[in-house]
């Protein structure tokens, strides 16, 4: 009700805005407090002393507050000394009459509050005059007197027409409501408020308010039944406030909202307020309003806390009065709500249960790619949002306020980034834990140019090694956040503490996690060296048995086998490996030695290796499909790899597939130091499995004799 605030205001100056220096007791009345203004005059308070009886003002007294007291009567003259009086509340009293004396003294008074005290609307309670010695009253309550009943009690208006300058009037409706404001009425020409209430049935007509046609505020509050019939509001032109508030359970407003919207047209509404229906809303009534109301100069409407059916929104009721800044829709029950607010600047959804619909959709009807809004405020509060969609707040540049407070979010799912003019966002009492890495880089895209708060008080953040970034991040990043010595935080545990002071518990849980951290890590890393080590060692010391394994059973899906006439168990009855320099020795000597004389089916890699097969495969393959390997040692042979790659072959074979028996025979076709062989080489020499080349006539026959006496030896075998 921003015009009673105003006009509150206006009359209270001199107590709220001159007041210095501290109160003290009143010298007239010790259990009074006492304030001096700068021009000297006085503001005094005796509200809930148990006063009985006003008596001794000075005449410096300008403000005089003795409400919630006894006084059942006010004596002649009480007023008299008090010529500057300006304010004057008598609310919450016993007062049951007034005299026409009562007032007298007080010509320059400007507020008068009556409430609450048990002056029945009257001739007898209110007689003509009793109000000519305060002519210039330009604020009266008289609220909470009448008894709620369905009496027709009005007041009465050859009373009030004295107060030619009231601008504000508070009262008691009653049933009566055609004859409620009386021809008295009409010389109220200042008279632009109007506030009625308590009662449980206030009925309207076109002849309601045909006595105050200069009405630019209306509000009806704490009446149980409300209802109007077409025409009511229609004769008020200068009408730009209309606010009603029904609280009772059993009532409602019960005219269609049809009737209101068309009366609307004709006056200059501007600001209209719908609260505490219980009636079913079939149609949302802002839909009617939109259709009656577009070419108006409506800039706010309220349509709060109707306990009716709401939760159908429509899907869409188009665009919106263009005039139209303010939306208000809390507590409606709403399950669903989309809508063009091109021109809205502040749109209130609170107390509402929008959070399935708000997961996957947004509030905001777009008509194009390019369209967007000029919203300012939203308030989504209490809407048990466990998620936002990412595009919630698309196309809205100008958002700087965005209240998202007593909901379930855990996570910040929606885009923050387009929101450059955000100021403050609340995020209060939900169950935020931190944020993640996105969320912190794109607020602090946001602060580089402005300064943002954000309340994350009543969540309980987590406490933890991972969340120490986050954490760290709230102290030092530019973003304000509010009351943070008031957040608490669960550890570990499962603990919830306190974290004031914020900097220090971040502190200390930095110093717990790192001794934590550097242990964590000496022991991780000498776990992991060890494991290594022995992985490595492993696989060095077991290196030709891994790769002996690995390319024999490759070779069982890639070699074909060529099975002798005799169905022998071998191909070959050797293999022999030497090195490439040493290629006319093989073809030349031991072809005509082995082959030809003994009829000995050798393997020779340039000649029986299958083509297109990878070297290795077809070296593993022949070494296990001959009865002996025989290498050909030369210097040329201890540095090539395949030729040391097929000694090692062969000696995995005698381990792993021939039992343990020997198939290696080496044949030292140089002169070589023991030095200059291999270990395991050196193993085979000193089991004499081994033979040297002569390279002399005699000597050679011997060597022949040998080796073939060796192959025969294996055959048989």
């Amino acid at each position: 009700m921003l015009f009673l605030l105003r006009a509150m205001c206006a009359l209270l100056y001199i107590h709220l805005n001159l007041q210095i220096g501290q109160t003290s007791p009143c010298k007239f009345d010790e259990r009074c407090q006492c304030s001096k203004t700068i021009k000297g005059y006085v503001a005094v308070d005796c509200s809930w002393k148990n006063i009985t009886k006003i008596q001794n003002l000075p005449e410096s007294i300008v403000f005089l507050n003795v409400s919630h007291n006894l006084i059942k009567r006010i004596s002649k003259g009480t007023f008299e000394a008090a010529k500057h009086l300006l304010t004057l509340d008598l609310s919450f009293n016993r007062l049951s009459s007034i005299t026409v004396d009562t007032f007298n003294g007080l010509m320059k008074l400007r507020y008068l509050s009556l409430d609450n005290n048990k002056l029945i609307y009257s001739n007898r309670t209110f007689p003509t005059k009793i109000f000519s010695q305060v002519e210039f009253l330009s604020h009266l309550s008289l609220k909470n007197n009448n008894n709620r009943s369905s009496s027709c009690k009005s007041f009465p208006d050859k009373t009030i027409e004295d107060l030619l300058f009231l601008k504000t009037l508070e009262l008691d409706a009653s049933e009566c409501g055609n004859n409620f404001l009386g021809k008295g009425f009409r010389a109220l020409l200042k008279l632009n408020s109007l506030v009625l209430g308590n009662s449980l049935r206030f009925s309207m007509s076109k002849f309601t308010f045909m006595n105050t046609k200069y009405l630019q505020n209306i509000v009806l509050h704490s009446i149980d039944e409300i209802s109007f019939k077409r025409k009511t509001f229609r004769k008020l032109y200068h009408l730009k406030h209309l606010e009603f508030s029904v609280d009772s359970k059993k009532g409602g407003i019960m005219s269609p909202f049809e009737r209101l919207a068309s009366d609307l047209r004709f006056t200059s509404i501007e600001t209209l307020k719908l609260g505490h229906s219980t009636m079913d809303l079939q149609t949302f009534p802002l839909y009617i309003f939109n259709s009656e109301l577009y070419t108006k100069n409506i800039t706010e409407i309220y349509l709060t806390d109707n306990s009716g059916n709401a939760g159908h929104f429509p899907v869409s009721i188009g665009a919106p009065p263009p005039t139209l800044h303010i939306l208000d829709l809390s507590n409606n029950r709403l399950t669903r709500f989309i809508l063009d607010i091109k021109n809205i600047t502040r749109l209130i959804l609170k107390q509402n249960v929008l959070g399935d619909f708000l997961s996957t959709k947004s509030y905001f009807e777009k008509k194009t790619e390019e369209y967007f809004s000029v919203i300012e405020i939203i308030d989504i509060s209490q809407n048990d949002i466990k998620e936002l969609a990412p595009f919630t707040f698309y196309s809205q540049p100008l958002l700087y306020h965005i209240d998202l407070s007593n909901n379930k979010i855990q996570d910040i799912t929606f885009d923050l980034s387009c929101l450059l003019a955000l100021d403050f966002l609340n995020l209060s009492n939900n169950r935020i834990k931190y944020f993640n890495e996105s969320v912190m880089r794109t607020i602090n895209t946001i602060v580089i140019n402005k300064q943002l708060t954000i309340d994350l008080s009543k969540n309980v953040l987590e406490c933890t090694c991972k969340t120490i970034p986050f954490l760290r991040w709230m102290i030092e990043s530019n973003v304000l956040f509010v009351n943070l010595h008031e957040y608490s935080c669960t550890s570990e545990d499962g603990s919830i503490t306190s974290m004031d002071p914020f900097e220090y518990k971040v502190l200390q849980l930095e110093k717990n996690c790192k001794s934590y951290l550097g242990i964590i890590i000496g022991v991780s890393l000498a776990l992991l060296v060890v494991i290594m080590t022995v992985i490595t060692s492993l696989v060095y010391r077991y290196r030709w048995k891994i790769r002996y394994m690995y390319y024999m059973t490759k070779g069982k899906y890639s070699y074909q086998k060529i099975s002798p006439d005799d169905d022998d168990e071998y191909t070959y009855d050797a293999f022999i490996s030497y090195s490439s320099g040493d290629r006319r020795f093989v073809f030349k000597d031991c072809i005509d030695k082995l082959e030809k004389e003994e009829n000995l089916k050798l393997c020779i890699h340039q000649r029986n290796f299958m083509p297109g097969q990878d070297i290795t495969v077809n070296i593993t393959n022949c070494i296990h499909t001959s009865r002996t390997t025989v290498c050909l040692i030369t210097r040329k042979f201890l540095e090539s790899y395949y030729c040391m790659f097929e000694f090692n072959m062969a000696r995995m074979e005698s381990i792993y597939s021939r039992n343990g028996r020997n198939i290696l025979f080496l044949v030292f076709y140089e002169q070589l130091e023991p030095k200059e062989l291999p270990l395991v080489m050196l193993e085979l020499v000193q089991k004499e499995s081994y033979i040297e080349y002569p390279n002399d006539e005699q000597g050679n026959v011997v060597f022949w004799e040998k080796m073939k006496e060796t192959l025969r030896t294996n055959v048989r075998a």
